[in-house]
């Protein structure tokens, strides 16, 4: 039996490759997929620390480099 392929989306943060449904990234009417380009996770410590996305780009990069 083949099973369909999951759709994936990269957080536009952390430039990982996530399932693109609602559990993964937030609604957002403008854009192609209706989803938002940061992952949820992401976003939400970057709205909790009032970091801005480059800051917490920065922060992922080095803690993974």
């Amino acid at each position: 039996m083949i099973m369909p392929r999951v759709k994936m989306k990269t957080c536009s943060i952390s430039g990982k490759k996530f399932k693109a449904n609602a559990d993964n990234f937030y609604f957002n009417a403008k854009t192609n997929d209706n989803l938002h380009p940061y992952h949820k996770s992401f976003d939400n410590f970057r709205r909790i620390t009032g970091a801005s996305v480059d800051q917490v780009r920065n922060l992922v990069n080095l803690i993974n480099s």
